[in-house]
């Protein structure tokens, strides 16, 4: 058996060797020509799985080690009998790190007291629930919107968009739909932007195109004075430049990127592969994820705020990849040689290792 994978997915060797010959490739570089002899393919988000890539290939597998599937096309892989697997949840816990860390830059930064101030949680699957709990560890008051869950008889209390506006933060946690009963794109549009309170804060590091960048660009000039950190864009890898110079914070797609969060999505796919293929799994989670030293949560958050990310920065430093992404960008414009695609993705692949630093359940 012979599978292809994306080269950034870590342990990937380690953990599917004993089975297959593995090559491990770029994922945007991934074309119908590798997967000629191929049986299985595993991917990241990058790689768009369709019948433009797998027509006329013998794949049998496809797992995507992501939370997220809008890359995937679930009716070709159904109608070709084509097992599928993903990775739901394997970064929630990175992804709600991001967003304290930027949370806590931008109270800073702005001198807002969090004790004070309202969370507006877009999407309350796996990242929206982390979040939520970490917000909770924190004591800082929080809304959640999500009609797909609500309609499905979720328990916990939800509000609609409208309440989320006149949050003080509002952060985006979810899927991108173009179609259904519960389309996401653009779910962040003009009418939601402006009944936004003026000096607030809107996270997204969930799809790019949930949120009108377009919008966003006018929006962040606006006497609304909103404040943006963008961790996804609109039809990246290929982002707009002058959006990113109107940002708070801009990093390039690494919310989720936390070392981890990388190992679960591995394993998630490792876990599904064993049980396809009728295998006992030769290696626990637990072996795998590397111990590291957490943080210690404060009983209070304090009125200076400022205290809040300075006891964060020896864990992880959202202003630190924000203060990377722009240096290299910045190279771009006035050096010209590589494009900001390849820039971009250089950044994802050459990301740092970052560890989690809370305990969560």
């Amino acid at each position: 058996m012979k599978i292809i994978a994306d080269e950034n997915m870590p342990l990937v060797k380690e953990l599917f060797e004993p089975f297959a010959e593995v090559e491990l490739l770029a994922g945007r570089n991934i074309t119908t020509a590798h997967l000629t002899d191929a049986d299985a393919l595993l991917v990241r988000s990058v790689t768009q799985v369709n019948s433009s890539l797998l027509q006329g290939s013998n794949i049998k597998f496809v797992g995507s080690a992501t939370i997220g599937t809008d890359h995937i096309d679930h009716q070709y892989l159904d109608h070709n009998g084509i097992q599928f697997a993903y990775a739901p949840g394997c970064n929630a816990q990175a992804v709600a790190e991001y967003v304290l860390s930027g949370v806590a830059y931008w109270a800073q930064h702005r001198q807002k007291d969090l004790a004070e101030c309202r969370v507006g949680i877009i999407g309350a699957g796996n990242v929206g629930s982390k979040v939520a709990q970490v917000l909770e560890l924190l004591g800082i008051n929080y809304l959640l919107n999500d009609p797909p869950l609500e309609s499905q008889g979720d328990s916990r209390s939800f509000v609609p968009l409208a309440a989320i506006q006149q949050c003080d933060i509002v952060t985006c946690h979810v899927p991108l739909a173009k179609d259904g009963q519960y389309p996401t794109y653009h779910l962040i549009n003009e009418e939601f932007l402006s009944g936004m309170l003026k000096g607030s804060l809107l996270i997204n590091s969930s799809r790019g195109a949930v949120l009108d960048n377009e919008v966003a660009l006018q929006a962040s000039k606006s006497e609304q004075s909103i404040d943006f950190i963008l961790d996804v864009w609109e039809n990246e890898p290929e982002l707009n430049l002058e959006l990113l110079n109107e940002t708070l914070i801009a990093t390039p797609h690494i919310a989720g990127y936390s070392q981890e969060g990388k190992i679960r999505g591995t394993y998630q796919l490792y876990q599904a592969f064993c049980q396809w293929q009728g295998i006992e799994p030769k290696v626990t989670l637990k072996e795998l994820l590397p111990q590291a030293p957490k943080w210690n949560v404060p009983a209070q958050i304090d009125s200076q705020s400022g205290m809040l990310y300075q006891s964060l920065q020896p864990f992880y430093d959202i202003k630190q990849d924000d203060s990377h992404m722009r240096q290299v960008m910045s190279t771009v414009i006035r050096e010209g040689g590589a494009t900001i695609t390849e820039e971009f993705d250089s950044l994802r692949k050459n990301y740092p290792q970052r560890l989690e630093f809370l305990e969560l359940g």
